[in-house]
This record gives C-alpha cells, structure tokens and sequence, in this order.
C-alpha cells in the first residue's frame, strides 16, 4: 500500500502523520526525536506495514504538524504526552504497539508506565534513559543545546545533506548515500526568502523547569519538572513487553543506565548496536528483531 500523508486535529493543533498498512490490522505508533520527524521510520514502517496499522506523527514543531504559537505550552514532554492520548482517542487506538528513538522514547515510557499503561502492550526504547539529563554526558547534552536553538539555512538541498552528514554521520548507524539523501529531503523546508532549512521550529527546546534529552539531535524531558513523578519509578512501573536498543558508542545511553534499566525491567530484550546515538533501524540487523518483537 505505501507511505500516505494524513493529518489529524487534536486539542486545537494539527498535526501531521505518515500511515502506513492496513487500518483493520494491530496499530504501531512510532515517534522520534527531539529535531527529528516521523519520516524517519519510512524503512521500520516499509517492512512492517503488510501486517501492521503503522502511525507515524510529526510532533508538534516538527516536520509538516503545526508550529506552537507558545512554544511552552505545546513542546514539553508533558503536553506532548497528552498530545499523543489524544492523537490515540482519536485514532481510536485501544490498544498499540510503541517504538520510540530517543524523546520518542523517553514519552513511550510515560505513556506505558503512567499515562495509558494499558494501551501500549510492547514498546520498544530507541537509545535512551528514563533520565537522559541525568545519564548522558556533558558533551552530549552542550552539544544538543548548542546547535537545535540554531539550525542553519542554506541554499541547497545538497548542502543540506552536507550539515546532516556532519551532524550526525559517526552517530547514526551507518547509512548509504541513498538514505542520507533520503534524510535530507524529508527534513528540509523552504524559508521565507527561499533557503532550505531543517524542518523544525529552533524553539522546539524550552527551558520550563523540565530536564533535556537526546537523541542525536536533541530532546526534552520533563522528569525534572518538580511535580513530575520520579522517571525511573515511571520505568520501573511499565507492564509491557518491553525492547531496549542502544547504541555501543551512545553517549545519549551510556553503559551504566542501559543496564539499570536492563536490572529493573529484567525481562526485557536487548539489542546494541555499533554506533553512537541512535540506531537507524534501517537494515536487517535491526529492523528483524523489532518485527520479531513485536509479533510475541
């Protein structure tokens, strides 16, 4: 059936999503990171979509969904959990599979273990901790924080690629020419005077009390908001079937966390990958034990 772009008015705001399969087979929501978008998954979605229902959204501030008139009120982790509850209600989602990389991680651990613990019967953790502020790096986190609030506009699509390659080539698994080029185009947009810019709102990492996250391209978390519930009591309060990817060299994931989460979710499948932050799930390799996974 092929990718199909579908878009979906939840609490006021549109948002964008990619479908894929087959809507009367099991639903599988997948969300990305902080500067990402749902394009992302085009490879993951490609090889499960003859027997899945596979969503793909833009967050809110990302790809083609709507950009917040208030950054605050729409970006933080918190309101786009509840923009996911919502994108599920009404989808008529009851029950789905969830895979998530990096902040499309960290909100599929709040919506198993506090928001909808019922609804999600797998989830899969794309290269990241309960607590990425906590875990990552120093390096990790300035790097996040210094180049999301200022992506650059260019006057090529080529160069475009050229900024992607740099940012995250030794980071990513590996990608052929195809796929970076692939990566380019679905995370471009026109500029007002007609450069090309990665298709992001540059507010998309708000300062509201809440902590930041990663994922190769950046994140936010609200764990360290002071009302938010301890993450890793979140983590440990998941009932789901639960995959944890990591990437061998991830400083998103270092080794200390993924086995924490490893010790207090000791049922759970592991997978690490030979590179940095974050896995691609664009080969073999990856994508057949997600689709095994999640077939259980």
């Amino acid at each position: 059936m092929g990718r199909r772009d579908r878009f979906v008015t939840v609490d006021g705001f549109e948002l964008h999503y990619s479908e894929w399969g087959d809507r009367s087979d099991p639903p599988v929501l997948c969300v990305h990171g902080l500067s990402r978008n749902g394009r992302d998954f085009d490879p993951l979605a490609r090889e499960l979509e003859d027997d899945y229902w596979v969503l793909c959204p833009d967050m809110p501030g990302r790809g083609w969904s709507e950009w917040a008139e208030e950054p605050a009120e729409r970006y933080t982790d918190a309101a786009m959990v509840e923009m996911l509850a919502g994108f599920c209600a009404e989808l008529g989602l009851q029950q789905f599979r969830y895979v998530g990389t990096s902040m499309g991680g960290g909100l599929g651990m709040a919506l198993a273990g506090l928001a909808m613990p019922e609804a999600v019967t797998h989830l899969v953790v794309n290269d990241v901790s309960p607590d990425p502020e906590g875990d990552a790096t120093p390096e990790a986190l300035g790097r996040i924080m210094e180049y999301v609030p200022t992506p650059p506009t260019v006057e090529t699509v080529t160069e475009l690629e050229d900024y992607y390659r740099d940012l995250y080539e030794g980071r990513f698994s590996e990608m052929t020419d195809d796929e970076w080029r692939r990566l380019a185009l679905t995370s471009a947009r026109r500029t007002d005077d007609g450069g090309i810019a990665p298709a992001y709102d540059p507010d998309i990492l708000v300062d509201d009390g809440e902590t930041a996250d990663g994922d190769g391209d950046g994140e936010s978390d609200d764990a360290g908001a002071a009302d938010a519930p301890d993450p890793w009591d979140v983590w440990t309060a998941i009932d789901a079937e639960i995959m944890i990817l990591r990437g061998q060299e991830s400083e998103i994931l270092p080794e200390a966390p993924f086995e924490r989460m490893c010790e207090t979710q000791p049922d759970a499948e592991t997978l690490v990958v030979d590179c940095g932050h974050a896995p691609s799930l664009n080969v073999p390799a990856q994508i057949g034990p997600i689709r095994e996974f999640l077939s259980d």
